[in-house]
């Protein structure tokens, strides 16, 4: 029962952001693995064109919270730019609340110095909010036991669903070892609310992300030539997402060494860094990767902190990735950013 009435409240709070158009809040820990879902700047960052697909599983003990994402970007290697699709699927409670989104996502790339370039993105957004109100129980039909009375809610009933466009736009700048960049996303702030009286808007998301990659030895090819796709190297990176209520930091590292790839970070603030916010670890997450040909795939567990640590089943996320060679080599020199795989 108190796993149950845990699950209610975690919907209802859900519902309540959903109801005032604050977002779901949706995240992967496996952020490099969702490219798309980072920041549109990652569109056609490959070689040819790659395929990837996201499952995030979280909370398990406390109720049903899975998000999907399947995505496609082409590397424009004559034109300079990217071009992908990515669709998105946020489902909490077994489907009684719901977001639905289809992306697309346009880069484009150029050499500021000889080591450095830069990479401005945009995507255009179709979301669709759903909700299946007649499944939902709220407080007022609960009783002093905690059972479920059979008389109706008093709340206000929404809209079944509710569709709404929106934008991102991001940049990147990047070497052979180093890159930093930041996105903002819900830039058209637009009227999401599943209640049509409501005039609250989406808050805009603001994400800055870098990094830094480390090579470890000097493996040669066959021709005696160092060829730092097949180097060891360690990955240090951060993610910064930062909203009007609420922020949050991942800082973590990667290392690989093929075909393995291991990563570890911290998430949440450890400390307060504005009047309105407060200190909280949410979680630390290890990920295991593996590379097969050109398809990588990656698991990572999401150890609960704090005062959910033994009350959510952690998070569970497994990853794909798969690139294709492209049919032409470009004569140009085609940097990519030195971000991990997984």
């Amino acid at each position: 029962m108190l796993k149950r009435l845990l699950y209610i409240q975690i919907l209802l709070a859900v519902l309540l952001c959903a109801g005032e158009s604050k977002a779901q809040i949706i995240q992967f820990s496996q952020y490099y693995a969702a490219p798309l879902f980072l920041a549109p700047s990652y569109a056609g960052v490959c070689n040819g064109s790659r395929i990837s697909a996201n499952y995030r599983n979280q909370w398990p003990e406390v109720g049903t919270f899975n998000t999907y994402a399947v995505a496609y970007d082409q590397n424009l290697y004559k034109i300079n730019s990217g071009l992908g699709v990515m669709i998105l699927r946020d489902d909490a409670g077994d489907g009684d609340l719901a977001l639905t989104t289809v992306d697309l996502c346009y880069s484009w790339w150029t050499k500021i110095t000889r080591d450095w370039s830069f990479r401005p993105g945009i995507s255009f957004k179709y979301n669709q909010r759903s909700l299946n109100f007649p499944d939902l129980i709220f407080g007022d039909q609960i009783d002093e036991k905690g059972n479920i009375k059979s008389t109706p809610t008093i709340e206000n009933k929404p809209l079944p669903s509710k569709p709404f466009l929106d934008m991102q736009i991001s940049s990147v700048f990047y070497s052979d070892q180093y890159w930093g960049g930041f996105s903002v996303d819900h830039l058209l702030r637009p009227r999401a609310s599943l209640y049509d009286i409501d005039d609250y808007r989406e808050d805009m998301k603001i994400s800055f992300f870098g990094g830094a990659k480390i090579y470890v030895g000097a493996p040669s090819t066959s021709r005696g030539r160092k060829n730092k796709e097949d180097m060891q190297n360690v990955t240090f990176a951060l993610l910064y997402d930062y909203s009007k209520l609420s922020d949050q930091l991942s800082v973590g590292a990667y290392w690989t060494k093929n075909p393995f790839t291991l990563g570890a970070w911290v998430r949440g603030i450890p400390v307060a860094i504005r009047e309105d916010s407060y200190g909280n670890l949410d979680a630390v997450v290890l990920m295991l990767g593996y590379k097969i040909y050109d398809l990588h795939i990656g698991y990572s567990y999401d150890f609960s902190i704090g005062e959910l640590l033994s009350s959510t089943g952690g998070s569970h996320e497994i990853s794909l990735m798969y690139e294709f060679a492209p049919k032409a080599r470009s004569k140009k020199r085609h940097s990519v950013i030195a971000c991990p795989k997984l």
